[in-house]
């Protein structure tokens, strides 16, 4: 089981993501997909992850098709 790790308040939701992966990369030997909303996509976010749990791993952006709020599937 992980504990809880806090970062800056002023830090990205995409270095937060980050900081998280590489906390846990001990149990994520197996990792295949990461799923993500619009706010962590992006080549570098991809390459941050794939350097700490290897290059097996894929980022899949899910994608809103509302502008209201609704529960987006594999979240």
């Amino acid at each position: 089981m992980l504990g809880v790790l806090a970062s800056e308040a002023n830090a990205s939701e995409r270095l937060g993501a980050v900081i998280v992966v590489h906390a846990a990369r001990g149990r994520l030997s197996r990792l295949e997909v990461v799923w993500v909303d619009q706010g962590d996509s992006g080549e570098n976010f991809a390459s941050a992850v794939r350097q700490v749990c290897g290059k097996q791993v894929r980022i899949e952006v899910i994608q809103r098709t509302a502008k209201t709020f609704e529960v987006l599937p594999k979240r």
